[in-house]
């Protein structure tokens, strides 16, 4: 299974500025010191090198010279004497400042890293140098392998302490994430947190319920960080790990809105092995595809093209009901939601009347239908209807209402926001 919804923050301008900061921090950390200071000892031993390979180039440059000249001078020499000839020639031809460079960097690189394959210029030019050369060229190996040398260690030492220091960092930080997520209870598990899984996980936090995200990307959505209630889990390990670490077994229900119906399906069957009591709601790319989420576990399945169709026709013929609807969805002063409450066997409303317990007066609230165990529907019920078991009342309300229709039915019932 593979999340493929990708989040679009990167490319936005919040992004980009997360990317400058990371890089900022990056300069002013030891790690960037630490290069900056074998930066610094690379060039201080190619300069110095580049000294010494310059004097040996110019031995051996008049070494040859004088070596050339003799062959030359000779009346008539033989065919080894014109071989020797033709190589010296080439010899000082290939003699350029960036041989002596690259030379020099040699020298720099196998003197930093104590490797020490061979001296090149002890080997080939130390005997042709004055006693003067000599003792310089001593003095500067003995500093700079010294100065290199505790170079490296200081490099060494920051990139491990940087690379185990962000390796525990993570670890720490992922740990306190699962211990958050631990004591969540009844919260909500959303797959793919970009698109519409953004707007459910700000949906669902609008009206206090907590939520765990899970998608591809390393961070959540800009719209989504630091949001009181919202945890976010990086889809880097499998699905029934990842599944534990979100709560399953205390999860209410899970929202899986991934582009790949295959995705949906296998997440949904997963969850519901995991939890057989979890409600899980599918996204279908196409309508053949919802009865298959229902048979693996999902108890709504909807296909996107299908709810557009059908919200346009209803804006159309219903404008002011869908207005209604959705200023309701949508109101920040009112957090009014249509809830359902199902009473249970133990409940002791049942066999009362709505009259009898007198729901209007008391909370204000107006149940405009009632589902019954058998899939029927009663609507506007009267004073004189019967609660019985299993049955799932309908209602308009706020937080404040929901507390008084729980302390009037002496127990608070399943709550599901539609």
């Amino acid at each position: 299974m593979s999340l493929r919804n990708t989040s679009r923050h990167s490319r936005s301008p919040f992004g980009r500025m997360n990317k400058w900061r990371g890089f900022a921090y990056f300069l002013s950390s030891k790690i960037a010191v630490a290069l900056t200071l074998f930066l610094v000892v690379m060039s201080i031993g190619i300069s110095g090198f580049l000294i010494f390979t310059t004097h040996r180039s110019g031995l051996l440059k008049e070494q040859l010279t004088n070596t050339l000249q003799n062959l030359r001078n000779m009346e008539s020499p033989t065919d080894s004497q014109m071989s020797e000839i033709a190589y010296i020639e080439m010899q000082l031809d290939e003699s350029t400042f960036a041989g002596e460079l690259l030379l020099s960097g040699y020298m720099t690189a196998i003197t930093i890293t104590t490797v020490g394959f061979d001296d090149v210029i002890r080997e080939y030019a130390y005997d042709f140098m004055d006693e003067e050369w000599r003792r310089a060229y001593n003095i500067w190996v003995t500093i700079f392998v010294l100065i290199a040398y505790m170079a490296i260690l200081y490099v060494n030492a920051n990139f491990v302490a940087y690379l185990v220091g962000t390796r525990l960092a993570e670890n720490m930080k992922r740990r306190m994430l699962l211990r958050n997520i631990s004591r969540l209870s009844g919260h909500y598990i959303v797959c793919g947190c970009s698109g519409a899984g953004s707007v459910v996980i700000s949906e669902f936090l609008r009206t206090g319920i907590p939520v765990v995200g899970i998608d591809v990307d390393k961070d959540p959505p800009c719209n989504l960080r630091k949001r009181n209630g919202f945890l976010y889990l990086t889809r880097d390990r499998s699905d029934d790990v990842l599944f534990e670490e979100a709560g399953i077994s205390k999860a209410r229900g899970l929202v899986s809105v991934l582009q790949d119906d295959s995705d949906n399906l296998y997440l949904t069957l997963t969850a519901h092995l995991m939890n057989k009591e979890l409600k899980i709601v599918s996204r279908a790319a196409g309508e053949e595809n919802e009865e298959k989420l229902a048979l693996v576990g999902a108890e709504v399945s909807f296909t996107p093209s299908i709810a557009v169709g059908k919200k346009l026709v209803a804006g159309i013929l219903n404008r002011e009901t869908m207005d209604f609807m959705e200023k309701m969805i949508d109101s920040k002063d009112q957090n009014c939601r249509i809830e359902e409450y199902t009473i249970k066997s133990d409940n002791p409303s049942i066999g009362k009347t709505l009259g009898e317990l007198k729901i209007g007066r008391r909370t204000c609230i107006s149940v405009f239908a009632v589902m019954k165990q058998n899939g029927s529907i009663v609507y506007n019920p009267g004073a004189d209807y019967v609660l019985e078991e299993a049955d799932i009342l309908l209602a308009i309300e706020t937080p404040e209402q929901l507390k008084l229709l729980a302390r009037t039915l002496h127990r608070r019932g399943k709550r599901k926001i539609l």
